[in-house]
């Protein structure tokens, strides 16, 4: 509950700063420079509300979080129950109804219409959508000269060719490219060498 009532603290600063930037915009427009939005960083443990030991193991601030922990608990009574103690730590009797529908208290607090977050045009590129600047797709063609043999990888093809698509766009700024991390271990960052480019090897920075 403390760290409820913290982030509930956090989002409602966040709001305000908001809503001042907008008033200050719209009561002088043109005058004022890029603002600095908000940002909430939330650190917490891996795994956090999950199991923390399992079979003697650590897993709740350890790498195992992202792993499998409880495996195949049809056939382990005691990773069943820790499944089970999980899955009702967060309390699904009062979100739910007997038939599995969401409350509708907790429904109508869903935004509606435009507000919703696929309807947003800022969101959804429909009613903002431009053209892209398309370079041809066979000019990084690979050849397989028979099926089964080791290839380069389509990821590190891929990072070529979106590498190129970022720069032909980079006038109108309107193609990006976003991956939180791991975008060396997936093939990203393979075509990119010496190239200042939204697709780099660089883990937790914009792309």
């Amino acid at each position: 509950m403390p760290m409820h009532e913290a982030m509930a603290a956090a989002l409602d600063a966040v709001i305000e700063m908001i809503r001042k930037i907008q008033a200050d915009a719209r009561s002088s427009p043109g005058t004022l420079e890029r603002p600095r939005w908000p940002m909430i960083v939330f650190i917490s443990p891996k795994g956090w509300t999950g199991p923390k030991m399992i079979d003697g193991k650590h897993v709740e601030g350890s790498f195992r979080s992202h792993q499998v922990p409880l495996t195949d608990p049809a056939k382990n009574p005691q990773h069943l129950e820790q499944l089970e103690q999980w899955l009702r730590s967060y309390r699904p009797a009062e979100l739910f109804d007997e038939r599995g529908r969401l409350n509708a208290e907790l429904a109508e607090l869903a935004p509606s219409r435009e507000r919703r977050m696929g309807a947003n045009p800022n969101a959804n590129g429909g009613l903002l959508l431009r053209d892209l600047r398309m370079p041809d797709f066979a000019d990084y063609a690979v050849d397989v000269p028979k099926p089964g043999v080791a290839g380069i990888g389509d990821t590190r093809v891929l990072a070529k060719f979106l590498r190129d698509v970022a720069k032909l766009n980079a006038s109108p700024r309107n193609f990006r490219i976003f991956g939180p991390d791991e975008t060396v271990s997936n093939g990203f960052g393979g075509g990119v060498r010496g190239n200042r480019s939204p697709v780099d090897g660089r883990n937790h920075e914009r792309r």
